[in-house]
């Protein structure tokens, strides 16, 4: 209850902070925007009786802190285009505004990922349910054959040719849905890989932690950052509580590793192309090695500028997001609209607003400029709060339901991407996901019967006899 109350004196703070917030550029303002953040999440934590507390909430936090506030307060008043990104056009005046918006809404979602704390559930530590081996064998396998089919459609090689500058992230073809299959098997498989008897998980562990090698020598990083955080928390929470020194540990060393893949990832696996180019590779600044998350910034002060002049896109601007989930759909509806793609895609204005249409590489996106260009001020506040009760309830629920334990997991495989991400929280993993989980639970269950029948059959028979 301490929690609730202290998170409702928050949301009221913050609301009166963006309402009050001026129209131009402010270091104070910001300073106290960012210290009421750092003591929202400390007093969170502090107060809150969970046991976990290692899981959705704490990454979010931290990519959410990285993308919003070090910006506005470490580089705008000195250093405005420290990063080649903050050279894109965007009204510095707004800067101050946009930044109280980010709080405005992270204050609204740690409303909403508290509102449930007040009612007597139990912690889910250890699920009711179960994953056979049988099912488990179902994941297993989609993995590997979906890998396969992606790989001999060519899928391979155009990643390697994204991340060595030679293609296009947005080129697609069959091995597009090859990778999303792959990309979903993968998920299952880590989400559900501690569920497994100790003496069979490691085999499985390792096979995933392969995956994530080999597509980190590819220079892509959002698949293995996903199943990296979901294999930390679900180890924390099932095999060995983590210290909090032992989680600051990961951090570091894990922010280490993807800031090398980002340096690295054009150079291919070429051990003497690395030397060079580490030998030119400069860390001025701390904050360098965060430098793929604090950018994304420039996208909100983007959306916060397109919004003063545009009228709200509500649902338009997540057309092709909703659709995502049926293949072709998205192709229909670009096919058949009057708007540009740009508009109907959550993740696209921005680099539409920054590159123009011809772009063959995007920026990004904020999920707080995409929440306000879509639904303005109180719909950002309304989405934030919807959203915290999602991960909450889906936390809550996962102990007694494998699909919001599913659920769960994919929220946290996504923390530290969801705010450089679109509001719209990933249609197609989502139903792709949940499809597969009910189509193996059911054959399993299935299967399961008609053994049984058989067997039945077969003592039946010998009981004649």
């Amino acid at each position: 209850m301490l929690t609730y109350l202290l998170n409702i004196a928050f949301a009221i703070a913050a609301t009166v902070l963006y309402i009050k917030a001026p129209w131009t550029y402010s270091y104070d303002y910001c300073v106290t925007l960012m210290t009421m953040f750092i003591a929202q999440n400390v007093l969170f934590f502090a107060t809150n009786k969970r046991k976990h507390w290692l899981g959705f909430e704490f990454f979010f936090a931290l990519s959410f802190f990285l993308v919003n506030f070090v910006y506005p307060v470490f580089y705008a008043p000195t250093e405005r285009i420290y990063w080649s990104f903050f050279s894109f056009p965007f009204n510095d005046n707004y800067v101050t505004r946009a930044t109280a918006l980010a709080y405005f809404g992270y204050a609204w979602y740690m409303l909403g990922a508290t509102r449930i704390l007040q009612l007597n559930r139990e912690e889910p530590t250890k699920p009711t349910f179960t994953i056979s081996m049988r099912q488990y064998l179902w994941f297993f396998g989609i993995t590997i054959v979906a890998w396969l089919l992606f790989i001999a459609t060519g899928g391979w090689t155009a990643l390697q040719n994204v991340y060595s500058g030679d293609g296009n992230l947005r080129d697609v073809g069959i091995f597009s849905y090859f990778n999303n299959i792959f990309t979903v098997g993968c998920y299952l498989m880590a989400i559900f890989v501690f569920r497994l008897p100790k003496q069979k998980w490691w085999f499985y562990l390792l096979v995933i932690i392969s995956f994530m090698l080999i597509l980190l020598s590819t220079g892509s990083r959002q698949l293995t950052v996903g199943l990296a955080l979901i294999l930390v928390v679900g180890f924390s929470m099932y095999v060995y509580h983590l210290r909090w020194w032992q989680v600051a540990t990961l951090v570091a060393g894990g922010s280490i590793v993807l800031f090398l893949v980002m340096v690295l990832r054009r150079e291919g696996l070429d051990p003497a192309a690395w030397q060079v180019k580490l030998g030119h590779t400069k860390l001025k600044e701390f904050w360098d090695i965060y430098e793929d998350l604090i950018v994304n910034d420039v996208n909100l002060f983007g959306l916060f500028g397109w919004a003063q002049t545009h009228e709200l896109t509500w649902f338009t601007g997540m057309s092709l997001d909703l659709s995502s989930p049926i293949p072709g759909l998205a192709g229909y509806i670009v096919a058949h609209s009057e708007l540009p793609p740009q508009m109907l895609h959550g993740g696209d204005l921005p680099s539409y607003i920054f590159l123009g249409p011809d772009a063959t590489w995007g920026t990004g996106t904020n999920m707080i400029g995409e929440a306000y260009r879509s639904f303005g001020a109180v719909g950002t506040a309304i989405a934030m709060f919807l959203i915290g009760l999602w991960v909450k309830e889906s936390y809550y629920r996962a102990k007694n339901n494998v699909y919001w334990y599913l659920m769960y997991f994919l929220l946290v495989g996504h923390a530290l991407i969801y705010p450089r991400g679109p509001l719209l929280f990933d249609p197609r993993l989502v139903t792709w996901s949940l499809l597969l989980l009910l189509i193996v639970m059911t054959i399993s269950t299935h299967l399961t019967q008609i053994v049984n029948w058989l067997n039945s059959l077969g003592n039946g028979k010998e009981e004649k006899k």
